[in-house]
């Protein structure tokens, strides 16, 4: 009992850090209201009924000081009660299509807690912590930062090519490229005439015949080889990628409930940071770059690095399954990133991955970093990433190669490879702009830590240089965003439109007030709406019976780091069976030159600083033993029927440690499961138990276990991961 108590605590220590910090009085009794009124879920609102919700609110606020003297005081008081039920639907409306979810204290979810609904204009008036020096603050750091970029890479033209005219899909960071006062629905015969300079004049890329890094033959999303109709859904597509963006962060500075913006990574040892010091990963160098702007904010910022090494045989096709738990569910952002192991078929698992997301509370976008990149385009020259790059833009979908970011600043590679000079090969020093990274330059010359934070490469892992642009380029893009946001909001604010309502209020599909065309003021302009998750596209790639579920995979995963809570929870376990996890030391995947130089250093915290998070793991029987685990399956949670088991360690050995060995009996219900109609899925390492309900003649029960049980043998079990859908 011991032993079961301790791996419950282990799975739900990190629930911890779903909770939000603690509500004013305010909305404390909105809470209440809330818990009491479970029925409102169901309640629908017009256009009309919308409006009058700020008379409501204004007139339940202005009589409450009178209250005894107002003979009438009951009807105000019913009034009072019919603002607070509807101002819940809003908030839930909001918690369904991009809000947070809230830990109430019996660790339930409930909703999101009540967002204002008067028709204040002044930001220091709402329950909201951002207010206008708030605003002030936040602009400045963010401003500082985009100039330093601009300044570190030789003037803002050459850091816009670089940082985000590279990625796959085009942005487009003016305001009024993504304000209009049209209906904000469809604006597909506007053409923004904003092409990206870089692609008008391909010959600042660089462009010539090089070795390791092709040039794309065809860019399929070049704007110059569209025909009218294509360029107009172009531009289309660039307004809602970026309204996504601003969106996101709009919502995390204004929503009084969310104290910190999460940015979160799954992937392969690139992601890890591997043959680095994890200081040096690109997460450690975003976080610490981004740290002080959100801080300017009152928010806290967390880049959470979930990347781990291929040793445990895992990959991009089962560790996608586990994106609610290898990351917090409340993360505002992810990024996916396994360059090495995307040998066709990917554009599968990124697209589970984007439609999954948009079931997790903040319907975080998905971005792509690829660790090689072509010299003309981001991997824009495959139709499988145009069809993902199309279809998912109003989700903000996009990627971003660090070579091809390279390229963009107009370095001649090309003639460097000629001559034998790759800074693209392994322990190369220098990417053509900068000798090291910008912490390294301040750095003294004689600090042997100076030349290795100048490493582009190691080998196929990039080096802290390389990593740097990626960090600058995810950030660049994420600031002008906040950036964006911050002058809508002030706009707002001043031509007397409500702050909030632009962003969370989606009862009637509208992000303005209910005002006659002609007294629109600029701040009142429109976004375009967010698609509801009612109209999710059909899948490109993905099986339906997988990718259109309304909830993520739930999964528990025994492999370290995870960010969130286990999705399923082990109802039983006998003492046969132990918790393992890989004992790896602080030198564990650091680079040699680095190992070297903080031995000699001999500093214990910067051996904690390079240590590396990811470590293979599971459930474990010794040689010859026995044991029993029971998992009860999250059933409200299974709609699809897929229950699969991975194991450790390594790439093919499921099949000698699960399907070849007698010895390991699954059952589900006590329902005996027949190996026979079992296969390898998604990944060699794992083994689908069930495909669904329909095809496997199972129906879902109220209450389902899932015993692993091993009778003995010779074989050693290892479980990393139960997946299930």
């Amino acid at each position: 009992m011991g032993l079961f108590n301790a791996i419950d605590e282990f799975f739900t220590g990190p629930a911890a850090e779903v909770e939000m910090m603690s509500a004013s009085e305010q909305r404390e009794q909105a809470q209440r209201l809330n818990e009491l009124q479970d029925e409102e879920e169901t309640f629908g609102l017009t256009e009309k009924s919308s409006a009058n919700i700020r008379q409501l609110s204004s007139s339940s606020n202005s009589c409450s000081g009178n209250a005894s003297n107002d003979s009438g005081g009951s009807v105000k008081l019913l009034l009072s009660l019919i603002g607070g039920f509807v101002a819940i639907y809003l908030t839930y409306e909001y918690g369904v299509g991009n809000g947070v979810k809230v830990s109430s204290s019996d660790g339930s979810i409930n909703h999101p807690t009540i967002l204002p609904t008067d028709t204040s204009t002044n930001l220091d008036a709402g329950p909201t912590t951002f207010t206008k020096e708030t605003l002030h603050d936040t602009r400045q750091a963010a401003t500082e930062f985009i100039d330093l970029l601009h300044n570190y890479y030789g003037g803002e033209n050459k850091a816009k090519a670089m940082l985000v005219e590279s990625w796959q899909a085009h942005w487009n960071l003016e305001k009024d490229a993504i304000l209009s006062y049209n209906d904000g629905v469809d604006d597909r015969n506007n053409d923004d005439n904003d092409d990206d300079d870089s692609v008008n004049n391909p010959g600042e890329r660089s462009l010539g015949k090089k070795k390791g890094v092709k040039k794309a033959k065809n860019i399929l999303n070049n704007p110059d080889n569209m025909t009218p109709e294509e360029l107009s859904q172009h531009h289309h597509h660039k307004k809602e990628r970026t309204t996504k963006l601003v969106t996101t962060m709009a919502r995390a500075l204004l929503n009084p409930e969310q104290t910190k913006f999460t940015i979160g990574t799954i992937g392969s040892s690139v992601a890890a940071g591997h043959d680095n010091c994890h200081y040096d990963s690109y997460e450690s160098q975003l976080e610490r770059t981004l740290t002080p702007i959100f801080a300017a904010a009152k928010m806290d910022l967390q880049v959470q690095n979930a990347g781990e090494g291929g040793g445990c045989g895992d990959s991009h096709k089962n560790q996608v399954f586990c994106v609610a738990q290898n990351l917090s569910p409340d993360v505002d952002i992810i990024h996916y990133s396994w360059t090495y192991f995307e040998k066709g078929g990917a554009e599968e698992q990124r697209e589970q991955l984007v439609r999954w997301a948009q079931h997790m509370p903040r319907r975080p976008m998905v971005h792509h970093l690829v660790a090689r990149g072509k010299a003309n385009t981001c991997m824009a020259d495959s139709a499988e990433n145009v069809a993902l790059d199309r279809t998912y833009a109003s989700y903000g979908y996009n990627a971003f190669c660090i070579q091809t970011g390279l390229y963009f600043g107009g370095h001649d590679y090309d003639t460097e490879i000629a001559n034998d000079q790759n800074r693209f090969g392994w322990q190369n020093h220098g990417d053509g702009y900068h000798n090291t990274t910008r912490y390294g330059e301040a750095l003294p010359d004689d600090d042997p830590r100076k030349e290795s934070l100048g490493v582009v490469y190691r080998n196929w892992h990039p080096g802290p240089l390389g990593f740097q642009i990626a960090s600058d380029a995810f950030a660049y893009v994420y600031i002008s965003g906040l950036l964006l946001a911050l002058d809508i909001i002030e706009e707002d604010t001043e031509s007397g439109a409500n702050v909030f309502e632009r962003w969370f209020d989606t009862s009637a599909g509208r992000r303005v007030l209910d005002v006659e065309e002609a007294d629109r003021h600029v701040g009142q302009r429109q976004l375009l709406q967010l698609p509801p998750l009612e109209k999710m596209p059909d899948p490109h790639f993905c099986h339906p019976l997988y990718c259109n579920t309304p909830h993520p995979p739930s999964c528990l995963n025994y492999e370290l780091p995870t960010f969130g809570p286990a999705g399923i929870h082990a109802d039983s376990v006998t003492d046969d069976w132990s918790l393992w996890h890989e004992p790896n030391k602080w030198n564990y995947m650091v680079g040699k030159v680095d190992i070297a130089i903080f031995k000699k250093k001999n500093d214990p915290e910067w051996f904690e600083k390079c240590t590396h998070l990811d470590a293979c793991g599971g459930m474990t029987t010794s040689g010859k033993g026995t044991g029993k685990i029971v998992y009860d399956l999250p059933v409200e949670q299974m709609t699809a029927g897929l229950v699969v088991i991975c194991v450790c360690c390594g790439k093919k050995i499921s099949e000698s440690m699960v399907l070849n060995n007698d010895n390991m009996v699954f059952k589900l219900n006590d329902r005996v499961l027949d190996k026979k109609d079992m296969d390898l899925y998604p990944v060699d390492k794992c083994v689908r138990l069930l495909k669904g309900f329909e095809e496997d003649g199972y129906e879902k029960d109220e209450k389902m276990l899932l015993s692993v049980e091993v009778l003995g043998g010779e074989t050693e079990v290892k479980i990393s991961h139960v997946i299930v859908l």
